[in-house]
């Protein structure tokens, strides 16, 4: 940020330059990424001046997170990071926490569900889509009779993935009040408690009901994730049939979190190579982790989402949606067009129907995929007494090449310990901060050891935290070109928190000319 220095006396002038040397010693810059891309992180708790957040319908900010819909009935609610694009050539890497789960003691009261979804980053002000089994994402298409619950699927959409709690994201319609394309007879295995991708909008394809934005968002594949046994899910195929899948969950579960507590969403876009430089759309990933340090479970394991995609549009009307008619039409072949826009950004959306079902989502995380991760640490000191934290012990880095097949490998000895840095000021920043004075204290950064030292301000008692980011490295060829990218800027973590609790009691002291200083921890 520039500086004023304009009407400043001289000494005003030193006194600020020591200033602002004093609370961000820098040590080196870093060089801006060749990839265009900075990662993004948010709590989305008490966010709502966070300027890049757009929040829709029944949504609102709370303490805890964006609350998309409270637990009553008829409810629907957006956040769209709209102020916010990815460049989407390595692929996307995203991260949140939900809370999703009835408001009535009520026995089977569920539905309808959240979802997650990426859309085209060209669109400045997009629309959401359908409530109801739409979850913000599809379309709904009606007769006249209904022609108020008519509403076009997402603008822009890409990618829309659903943790369909009450199952009909996926389902085929044909009725007076609601028309969508999807999967025929959902009476097979489990149909309720499902995680479901939906592809990108479609073209236009007629006058008489299929106009843009009623067209596409082909299931492309669906898993619950209640049962192992049976058919447990389906998966599109180039034939345009939907075969059953076969992974097994190494656990299965209710996607409500009845218990309370948040749950983890980790999706992967990896790009998805046909040659050394040619890539087909991406491969997608998608965990959840059920329980707070648990191992998270595998739900949607690296399904190809091709840039064009064969499906079919099966809830057409005989003649047209413009009457009272509910005569069903033949099913027309369609090729979806899923070309990956240049840049993407996000939303998410819930609804609850005739259901009682509360959906909060916070702690959004948005990466490349195998950028370094950095996990939060927390020490304890006593007043007057520095403390030294070895903040990479739970960190990692990656090594090796981008593949799905034999992914990189993740460790905290791949590092860069000179890529380490305080918060910076803004995402596209390149000073590294290597020492922060605050007036809990001072942090400084040990590049040799990569070691964190906290020293207490005299006379602070408390709490004092402070955030960092991290890289891993870059490896070229002999020729200079790059093939492991993990030192790019791109690649950098989302901040980390350390914590330092300054004890109150449990200190030995000693007088020193009549100054108070610690000697260490009874």
């Amino acid at each position: 940020m520039k500086k004023n220095f304009k009407g400043l006396s001289l000494m005003s002038l030193v006194f600020t330059m020591l200033t602002n040397f004093m609370y961000a010693q820098t040590d080196s810059l870093e060089v801006a990424s060749i990839y265009g891309f900075y990662s993004y992180s948010s709590s989305l708790m008490n966010a709502s001046s966070a300027s890049e957040l757009t929040i829709q319908g029944n949504a609102s900010h709370t303490a805890t997170g964006v609350q998309l819909t409270p637990a009553t009935s008829g409810q629907f609610g957006g956040l769209f990071i709209n102020g916010r694009s990815f460049t989407s050539v390595n692929g996307l890497h995203v991260e949140f926490e939900y809370d999703m789960k009835t408001g009535l003691p009520l026995s089977g009261t569920y539905g309808d569900g959240l979802s997650f979804f990426l859309y085209d980053g060209a669109v400045t002000s997009p629309t959401i889509g359908a409530a109801g089994a739409g979850l913000g994402y599809s379309y709904n298409r009606t007769q006249n009779t209904y022609s108020a619950q008519r509403k076009a699927g997402l603008s822009g959409a890409y990618l829309g993935i659903a943790l369909d709690e009450f199952g009909n994201f996926k389902s085929k319609r044909f009725q007076g009040d609601s028309r969508v394309n999807g999967i025929s007879g959902v009476t097979w295995g489990q149909p309720t408690s499902h995680v479901t991708l939906r592809g990108a909008r479609g073209a236009a394809l007629n006058t008489t009901g299929l106009g843009l934005g009623f067209s596409g968002y082909p299931v492309l594949v669906t898993r619950s994730t209640l049962s192992n046994t049976g058919v447990v899910g389906r998966v599109l195929q180039t034939d345009r049939s939907y075969a059953a899948t076969s992974n097994s969950l190494a656990s299965v579960f209710d996607l409500r979190n009845s218990g309370g507590e948040f749950r983890k969403v980790y999706l992967d876009l990896i790009p998805h190579f046909t040659s050394l430089t040619t890539t087909d759309g991406f491969d997608i990933k998608v965990d959840i982790q059920t329980t707070q340090n648990g191992t998270p479970v595998n739900i949607i394991n690296y399904y190809h989402y091709k840039t064009s995609v064969p499906y079919t549009e099966n809830a057409n009307p005989q003649t047209t949606d413009f009457n009272t008619s509910d005569v069903e039409g033949t099913a027309t072949n369609q090729t979806l067009d899923a070309t990956v826009p240049a840049v993407l950004k996000l939303g998410f959306a819930a609804a609850t129907g005739a259901a009682y079902q509360q959906h909060i989502i916070r702690n959004v995380k948005l990466t490349l995929p195998y950028a370094a991760v950095t996990n939060d640490d927390v020490a304890t000191t006593c007043k007057f007494q520095p403390v030294s934290i070895p903040v990479f012990n739970n960190d990692i880095a990656y090594k090796g090449p981008i593949s799905i097949t034999t992914p990189p490998v993740g460790s905290n000895t791949n590092i860069d310990y000179k890529t380490f840095s305080f918060t910076k000021s803004g995402d596209t920043d390149l000073v590294l901060y290597r020492k922060k004075v605050t007036p809990q204290g001072t942090w400084s950064y040990n590049k040799s050891t990569g070691i964190v030292t906290f020293t207490p301000s005299s006379g602070f008692t408390g709490t004092a935290t402070m955030t960092y980011t991290v890289k891993g490295k870059t490896v070229k060829d002999s020729s200079g070109k790059i093939t492991e990218p993990y030192g790019d800027t791109a690649y950098r973590s989302v901040p980390a928190t350390i914590t330092v609790n300054l004890k109150t009691s449990g200190c030995i002291y000693s007088v020193i000319s009549n100054r108070m200083v610690t000697q260490g921890v009874k």
